[in-house]
């Protein structure tokens, strides 16, 4: 049997003396309530400007779903004239740039009216957010808990009124499912990633280095099936206009404030090396690390490789993109019993890196540099394993 196929059997979930309900201790009620206080605090100074920017662009793309609207979806011009109806002082396009059967998903969005929509949109995400919550504490228990409350990203996600949570969700499902040898349905969830496929660079790679052929084929066939129901939805015109929109470079804010994204391009900028070739070099790095992370690995290793990886040499990533990493900072937390794994989720999982990397540059740069780390303790592993097998 190929022992990247062997699927360890999951920790028993944590419970209360009498065995029936997993206990949350005192401290971890409070320790949550702190956290939850505080990212709501930070929270409402960000969401007046997040309903006209990152909530804005779906609304957008919801109620242009709605009205059937969906060969001329991507087109900047129909987008910035169905965005000034909300915003009526908005002074450039904030796009859209989900695919269309996305779009088609987020109608019920638009049932609501513009304001309601934003605090439905908010409560689905932290509603999602707190099943993953639970989900980590009846695995690994109150520390868990704990950990997931304090990961700057989600809460951040949540408050830019992105859909980061939901990203989570999927890399949370293809583990699970993984882990039960469910794996073809586990490449299916993977599949749906292709609503932010940037996010997902290196899976393909990690799934081959595992020879995960199955999920590899799950991950297909959902694909396919989003590509041909946005081909039905929007026809070929309308996809090759889905592609000029992500091809556009003269749009701003596609790529705000490049020195903020969490990428190598990122690394690069705030340590005042940024030129093709470093950039090349950093993104070879990053994919030689994942790849070497993912051989002969167990399958949380893959995953937390595949999701630091794939944020690494991303084109467009900003530190609420990492909402998906959390997944893979709970299992280096508390599948590993390698130190530095250990040592540097518990980093990630702390605000500082991510603070850090809003403080502009040259701090930005801790961000990516540690997720930079991260990786390269997870592909250490490997080697230690190798040289002990030999």
């Amino acid at each position: 049997m190929n022992p990247t196929q062997t699927i360890p059997a999951a920790p028993p979930a944590v419970r209360s003396p009498d065995g029936s309900k997993p206990a949350v201790p005192l401290y971890a009620v409070l320790a949550v309530m702190t956290f939850c206080a505080f990212w709501t605090m930070l929270g409402s100074i960000l969401v007046p400007g997040a309903r006209l920017h990152d909530f804005l662009n779906l609304y957008a793309g919801a109620s242009l779903a709605r009205d059937g609207v969906f060969a001329a979806m991507h087109v900047p011009e129909v987008q910035l004239q169905r965005e000034q109806e909300y915003a009526p002082q908005l002074p450039e396009l904030v796009p859209f740039v989900r695919p269309p059967f996305y779009a088609l998903l987020l109608t019920p969005l638009a049932w609501l009216p513009f304001g309601a929509a934003f605090w439905a949109w908010v409560g689905v995400q932290a509603g999602v957010l707190a099943g993953t919550w639970v989900w980590a504490f009846r695995r690994w228990g109150a520390d868990a808990l704990i950990f997931g409350s304090m990961y700057l990203p989600t809460a951040l996600g949540i408050a830019h009124g992105q859909d980061c949570v939901l990203v989570l969700l999927i890399v949370l499902g293809v583990f699970a499912l993984a882990n039960r040898g469910s794996d073809f349905q586990s490449g299916m969830i993977l599949g749906a990633g292709l609503v932010k496929f940037h996010l997902f660079l290196l899976w393909p790679l990690a799934l081959l280095m595992q020879r995960r052929w199955r999920m590899l084929a799950g991950a297909s066939v959902a694909v396919v099936a989003e590509v041909l129901v946005s081909l039905a939805l929007a026809g070929p015109s309308g996809l090759a206009k889905y592609v000029a929109l992500l091809r556009l470079t003269d749009l701003r804010h596609l790529s705000p404030s490049p020195e903020l994204m969490i990428n190598v391009r990122g690394l690069a900028l705030n340590l005042r090396i940024d030129n093709i070739t470093v950039t090349g070099l950093l993104t070879a790095a990053a994919v030689i690390l994942t790849a070497g992370a993912c051989w002969r690995a167990p399958l949380w290793r893959a995953v937390a490789a595949a999701s630091a990886g794939s944020l690494l040499v991303a084109p467009h990533v900003y530190g609420y993109d990492a909402g998906l990493l959390l997944a893979s900072l709970w299992l280096a937390m508390f599948e590993s019993c390698a130190r530095w794994p250990r040592i540097m989720a518990a980093t990630l999982l702390t605000p500082i890196p991510f603070l850090l990397g809003l403080a502009g540059s040259p701090w930005a740069a801790a961000t990516p540099l540690a997720l930079l780390t991260f990786l390269a303790s997870l592909s250490w592993m490997s080697r230690q394993k190798q040289e002990s097998i030999a």
